[in-house]
């Protein structure tokens, strides 16, 4: 991972203060004054080399907001999660990208009080059986992402038990953004900062092709 200024600036030490979070999802990777960034595997030297010249010679398709929420919604459908996306979206997923999945009729019953927030985000992944929610996604496009942290932080507030992971999805060039808002003194204070990552476009693209083809 590259930072640029003025995303983050190193501790007094000049080092980058990192942590690795386990999770059932998944682990997360802490980065101190920047936030919280999920990831999924461990890789070497070598591995990560591989990996950034694999990069620089593929070329990503410009994806939709509704094309990611699709490619989402089909990661979390093929890693055994019960599927939520708000009812406005679901005739215009693009079954060109992927093989169709269900969504849920319905926001489980522990969320009621809360439906009017949890139904008009992005895509949910709902644990099978339990329905507990275990990821939430919000895909920024054009739309602000302060509007997406402060729904993410009434779920978080109102709903204290869950243990849910709150992802940003958007563009790289607005990353130092999502980073700079989820500094705020609201989101540090209620806790929001240390379960919320930033995924990217191309992130998703991938992580679709390794997960579902």
């Amino acid at each position: 991972m590259v930072f640029q200024q003025p995303s983050i600036s190193p501790a007094s030490d000049g080092q980058y203060k990192v942590q690795i979070f386990s999770q059932e999802s998944g682990y997360d990777l802490y980065i101190a004054n920047a936030g919280r960034f999920n990831i999924e595997a461990y890789f070497g030297l070598e591995q990560l080399d591989s990996l950034i010249t694999k990069s620089q010679l593929t070329k990503y398709p410009n994806l939709s907001h509704i094309q990611v929420q699709t490619l989402l919604g089909s990661i979390g459908a093929t890693k055994g999660y019960d599927i939520w996306i708000p009812r406005t979206d679901r005739m215009k997923l693009d079954w060109n990208l992927t093989n169709q999945f269900e969504c849920n009729a319905e926001i489980p019953l522990e969320y009621h009080r809360i439906e009017e927030i949890i139904a008009e985000i992005d895509v949910l992944w709902i644990e099978r059986g339990s329905g507990r929610l275990r990821a939430l996604f919000e895909v920024e496009h054009s739309t602000p992402i302060y509007s997406g942290l402060l729904r993410f932080n009434d779920v978080h507030l109102m709903s204290p038990s869950s243990r849910a992971t709150y992802s940003i999805v958007s563009n790289e060039d607005r990353r130092s953004l999502f980073v700079r808002q989820l500094s705020r003194p609201t989101f540090a204070m209620s806790k929001l900062k240390e379960n919320c990552t930033f995924v990217e476009y191309s992130n998703v693209y991938v992580w679709h092709k390794r997960i579902v083809n």
